[in-house]
């Protein structure tokens, strides 16, 4: 009796939290709700990269980029290599088959929704890279994630081409994975081993970033939009026999009602110029 009262109480704080959240992003999609864009910016290099550091942070916050690399690049020339398959993710209300999953299997999939957004977004599944999984409290990570770095900027210089590389915010951001991702792309850049880079930031510190150093993009076309949408399915759907349990989904979900709450689905990037 004594330890359904306690699941109850558990069930009811979860549910009060979600609800507190999602009312939160409302509130905050609101206030940095985007303009449309008369079009959007082209990336400088022939080749753009983007290294999310978890499952879904690509289309969180760069899908209308990706989408628009894609555009003017071609699919060819953009990649999105996955830092982390985010095994530490603890989801909200997760049914009991998650909470009994090892790390490899949720690992998996993460990896499987994460592979399923790439290609609702139309990046070429050639182009799509996981890195191994790192050792627990390991930066392997960031190891493999600046080596990935150097690689694509050697291949692109042997071809006589130039890469844009994209990463998280190495200074406006409440996670410390996401602020180590961008440091790997910022120090590369400082060292000049890489000449271009952006990083992308959450909404809510877009009035962190001075207007000369913010990039904005946007689904403007209805393809566009329809892609970004069709990546956020992949993450926000439960279907099991397709590998998809909604895990970042349930994660987060403020941050999916505060993408879905802008109508042109913006990202919000913004140059090396930031200090940090």
């Amino acid at each position: 009796m004594g330890r359904q009262v306690v699941r109850l109480a558990r069930l009811r704080t979860t549910r009060a939290v979600v609800v507190i959240a999602v009312a939160l992003a409302v509130c905050v999609g609101e206030i940095v709700h985007e303009p449309r864009l008369d079009r959007n910016p082209v990336f400088a290099g022939d080749v753009v990269v983007f290294y999310p550091e978890h499952p879904d942070d690509e289309v969180l916050w760069g899908g209308s980029a990706i989408r628009a690399a894609i555009d003017t690049k071609g699919a060819d020339n953009v990649h999105v290599v996955l830092v982390s398959r985010g095994l530490g993710a603890t989801p909200f209300l997760a049914p009991a088959r998650l909470r009994e999953l090892t790390g490899a299997q949720r690992g998996q999939l993460r990896e499987d929704e994460f592979r399923t957004a790439m290609a609702a977004l139309g990046v070429a599944p050639p182009n799509v890279v996981v890195l191994a999984d790192p050792a627990p409290r390991s930066e392997d990570g960031f190891t493999q994630m600046r080596q990935a770095a150097l690689g694509f900027e050697r291949r692109a210089a042997a071809a006589g081409r130039t890469v844009t590389h994209v990463a998280h915010s190495y200074a406006l951001d409440d996670n410390s994975l996401h602020r180590g991702n961008g440091r790997v792309i910022k120090d590369l850049l400082d060292q000049g081993l890489i000449a271009d880079a952006l990083f992308w930031i959450k909404p809510e510190f877009r009035y962190n970033v001075p207007a000369g150093d913010l990039v904005r993009f946007q689904a403007l076309a209805p393809a566009d939009s329809a892609a970004v949408h069709a990546a956020i399915d992949a993450y926000t759907r439960t279907v099991s026999a397709a590998g998809l349990e909604a895990i970042g989904f349930r994660s987060t979900p403020w941050y999916f009602y505060m993408l879905e709450w802008d109508a042109y689905l913006t990202s919000l990037l913004h140059t090396s110029a930031v200090p940090g």
